[in-house]
């Protein structure tokens, strides 16, 4: 497996992309150091110079980040204090030292938190995103790039927010999803093309080329690899220019041109030196292993391998690039006739792959030593001066069993892991098989049940309302109260039959959107206005409410309760104004009914069998209901809900 170099750091700066060279403002910068100027300007050089050194020497950008710290807390400057502690946690996140990362980005934060700057705590939460990223807390580096995009375009602060996709570009490549981070990438080509940003195109379409070249699409790779490197060059992002010259190198190297990975390999060598960034140094050494190996120079090899074995030996965060240093070992080991060695880095290798496996072999290997040095003594004892040349020949002969027994425990243990994963996979689809079954049974259940409700107790109902309607058509009723009861029963029956008609509706659904739910409440405001012309309704629903799903028994009890809370107001709150507010707020959906009517005190009014089934039909789907009223303020129901156990 070859090792790619992907470049995949970008931070959010207070600075935009300049035409001219790092070098050029550091040397004009120095000069004017030189002139002894006042506090407050020498502070401001030194935080210059701690930003424009990152990307060229980091030690001398820590030396002047360091002096510059100094100078902002004499002169109790809070402003330029955050901007420095954040330049530092830029350098340090390009030497990998994430520790002294973190500390210094959490210090910018609470120096910007204290001023209020939310702006500011914004940027530095996007590149402790980048810090969560390298720890692999994927998930928490989304949600604080997600956040901080979303902060950065409602401010309007276009260029952080391009940055931001870029790094979630890298995060989606890191997690194999071409598509997406391909998509997060281009969106940020696209602005910094438009608005000139050099520095961030000069990453951006390095880490473009790191997605063909995943993609294996190394034409497309090499003309972004070369758009990175003129942009690099010309802003002296030295980083970027040594990963652009690095990952090339690869190319090259697979297309079998030794000489022209060579040069690349030497010219991102001496800027990483010159950086001092030792994972980059590091991705270069095996970079240059790999070139080794295909031009069969195994001894040269096995050098630089041996001192990276030692390096990641003491490093967890090192274990993929461990796991690769042992495969090159063994093939080096291999090459060079050293049969043991070459097994020892195989083991190697797969013990990081399989702790089960290696404790296997490890528990067998112990056994048959053992044993062989219990038989190797037994045999000395016995065994005469003439026999010392057979010792060596049983020595050959026992550890090549050896070797083959540990063989075939392997592949023994192999096989029968496959095979039960084989019956847990077969298990688990009889099982998903069983569970549809099940749901499409129910789901045959409830159609026939609704037939059975639509076309028995509708058609009963239907034939209820047709008798009164022919009673007083064929009789002339002149008796009021007995026409007034005629008239409830026909009123009482269409409203069953609407309800029915909701039941079946919820029935004959596994699932409701939330825009299903919405049309159904806008037709009951409809026809509430129609008997009611002289309350106005607000109905209001946030987008992204729309497509949220609801099982078929949460969504009829969302909108019984809804119909229940507004008819409530419409009957007693002599309203001229009814509410119903839709949103989510992290992860529940809320909903408030309001109304601007007499309101009442909650302590001295009994709840009815109303208020009492809305607050039972919310507690059932497991949310929560509150009632709030006061006299002369009108009434708020608030409905809170799980979106998780919304289904």
């Amino acid at each position: 497996m070859k090792k790619y170099f992907f470049f995949l750091i970008f931070l959010i700066t207070t600075f935009s992309a300049i035409a001219q060279n790092a070098s050029d403002i550091i040397d004009n910068l120095k000069k004017e150091l030189s002139t002894s100027p006042d506090a407050k300007r020498t502070a401001s050089i030194y935080s210059d110079l701690t930003w424009y050194y990152s990307n060229i020497a980091t030690d001398s950008a820590i030396s002047y980040g360091n002096k510059a710290i100094a100078e902002s807390i004499k002169l109790k400057d809070s402003v330029l204090l955050a901007q420095v502690y954040s330049d530092l946690g830029a350098v340090y996140f390009r030497k990998t030292d994430y520790k002294s990362s973190k500390a210094s980005y959490l210090t910018a934060y609470q120096i910007r938190k204290n001023r209020g700057d939310k702006i500011g705590m914004a940027k530095v939460a996007a590149n402790l995103a980048n810090i969560y990223n390298k720890e692999n807390k994927k998930t928490l580096a989304l949600k604080s790039y997600l956040e901080s995009v979303d902060y950065f375009e409602k401010t309007n602060n276009l260029g952080a927010a391009a940055i931001t996709n870029a790094n979630i570009g890298s995060l989606f490549m890191d997690l194999k999803n071409y598509s997406k981070s391909m998509s997060y990438t281009r969106k940020a080509i696209n602005y910094q093309e438009e608005n000139h940003q050099d520095i961030g195109l000069s990453t951006s379409y390095l880490t473009m080329g790191n997605i063909y070249l995943k993609l294996k699409d190394t034409v497309n790779a090499l003309k972004y690899y070369s758009k990175s490197i003129a942009y690099s060059k010309k802003t002296a992002n030295n980083l970027a220019l040594s990963a652009a010259f690095n990952n090339i190198s690869n190319i090259k190297i697979q297309q079998k041109k030794g000489l022209e990975a060579s040069k690349l390999i030497e010219k991102s060598s001496k800027i990483i030196k010159k950086l001092n960034v030792n994972t980059d140094e590091s991705a270069l050494a095996l970079n240059q292993v790999s070139k080794d190996i295909s031009e069969k120079k195994f001894l040269e090899a096995q050098s630089i391998l041996y001192k990276l074995k030692k390096r990641y030996n003491k490093n967890d965060l090192f274990k993929s690039e461990l796991w690769q240093t042992y495969i090159y070992l063994s093939q080096t080991h291999s090459y060079l006739n050293k049969p043991d060695s070459a097994s020892y880095y195989i083991e190697a290798s797969m013990k990081l792959q399989d702790e089960i496996v290696e404790k296997t072999i490890r528990k067998q290997t112990n056994e048959l030593e053992t044993k062989y040095q219990t038989e190797k003594k037994e045999q000395l004892l016995l065994q005469k001066e003439a026999e010392a040349k057979q010792k060596n020949v049983l020595l050959v002969g026992i550890s090549s069993l050896l070797a083959l027994i540990v063989i075939i425990a392997f592949l023994i243990y192999r096989q029968q892991r496959l095979k039960n994963r084989q019956q847990e996979q077969e298990f688990q689809l009889k099982s998903a098989i069983a569970q549809i079954e099940k749901q499409n049974e129910l789901q045959e259940q409830r159609l026939t049940i609704s037939r059975d409700l639509h076309d028995n107790i509708g058609a009963q109902l239907t034939f209820i309302i047709s008798s009164v309607e022919n009673i007083k058509y064929a009789f002339d009723i002149t008796n009021e109260k007995l026409d007034t009861k005629l008239q409830g029963i026909s009123a009482f029956a269409r409203s069953t039959i609407l309800e029915l008609r909701d039941t079946i509706w919820a029935m004959n659904n596994n699932e409701i959107h939330f825009e299903d739910l919405r049309a159904r409440i806008l037709d009951f405001i409809e026809k509430a206005k129609i008997a009611k012309e002289d309350i106005d309704f607000k109905f209001t629903i946030q987008d992204s409410v729309h497509q949220e799903k609801l099982s078929s028994i949460t969504g009829m009890n969302i909108y019984r309760t809804i119909q229940e809370a507004v008819n409530n107001a419409i009957k007693y709150a002599d309203a001229s104004l009814i509410t119903i507010d839709v949103k989510t707020i992290e992860d529940k959906i809320t909903i408030h009914i309001q109304d601007n009517g007499k309101g009442f005190e909650e302590d001295k009014v009994e709840k009815g069998n109303g208020l009492l089934n809305m607050q039972k039909r919310i507690e059932d789907i497991g949310g929560i209901f509150n009632l709030i009223s006061a006299p002369g303020k009108g009434t708020t129901i608030e409905l809170f809900l799980n979106k998780k156990n919304s289904l």
